[in-house]
């Protein structure tokens, strides 16, 4: 069986260890995406990261202090990501979701202005973790949905680039970014998630990405019903079924079974 990419992080025993590990080291969503890491970069971070997972699998009180108010799927992962950049010595953060306002007006947010000190320089990083339906073989990316149809990575990637990652350029952000001495010279869009292709279509040869299956009928036996918060790595069974509802196996594998009208929304 081909290793999935949520395979590698299984063996730590608490979820948030297990989550916060795959939220550094999975791949990206998308491959060559303008602005967004490769792989490597991934890999090194949780390679030079790897002594610390282990000791917080050990004793995970203080991530789990961190992550305790987390609700919502996105404010989790910033919050994993927030954690390793505070704990991590490569980084300083500067800014954590930092209100951009200029004269009495809020122009935007920046989700991390940080201190790289290996490369000693100031970076500003958006972050995303996403899960999306593909429609359409023939254009992945232009008819992937989430479970909600409303949201479309088409639409998320264009904002993520055009405007949240473009917040320094503005004129009087910028000048009140060199004054404070937070001018980041360094833009990086971290977009994490998974695509999941039609049930029977064919996959990408080498999908480069965490995927899974989506249809409109029940998972075979052996898929489990995941918590919200259980979509990155799993182990968060919920006995709460929807009628659009994400599932794991024990291998590892996901599958999105999502009701007959639901890309009718968009």
């Amino acid at each position: 069986m081909r290793l999935l990419p949520t395979q590698p992080f299984t063996h730590y025993r608490h979820n948030e260890v297990r989550d916060l590990a795959w939220a550094i080291g999975s791949p990206g969503l998308l491959p060559g995406v303008s602005m967004a890491p490769d792989d490597s970069w991934y890999a090194h971070l949780l390679k030079a990261y790897q002594p610390r997972l282990q000791q917080l699998d050990r004793n995970p009180a203080l991530l789990l202090h961190h992550c305790r108010h987390c609700r919502r799927l996105g404010q989790y992962f910033e919050a994993l990501w927030h954690f390793f950049l505070l704990d991590y010595p490569g980084f300083q953060v500067l800014g954590f979701n930092r209100q951009q306002v200029v004269a009495g007006r809020t122009m935007g947010a920046f989700d991390f202005l940080l201190w790289d000190h290996h490369r000693q320089r100031i970076e500003h990083w958006e972050l995303a973790v996403k899960f999306y339906l593909i429609t359409d073989m023939s254009a992945p990316q232009d008819s992937a949905l989430g479970i909600n149809p409303c949201d479309r990575l088409r639409r998320k990637l264009d904002h993520m680039q055009q405007h949240q990652l473009q917040l320094s350029e503005h004129a009087e952000v910028r000048a009140a970014l060199k004054a404070e001495g937070l001018l980041p010279v360094k833009k990086r869009l971290l977009l994490k998630g998974r695509l999941f292709y039609p049930e029977g279509s064919m996959l990408p040869k080498q999908p480069g990405h965490d995927y899974g299956r989506w249809g409109y009928e029940l998972p075979g036996p052996g898929f489990m019903p995941q918590q919200k918060l259980g979509w990155m790595t799993g182990g968060r069974v919920t006995t709460e079924l929807r009628d659009r509802q994400n599932y794991q196996n024990e291998d590892g594998s996901w599958y999105v079974r999502v009701d007959e009208n639901w890309n009718k929304e968009k």
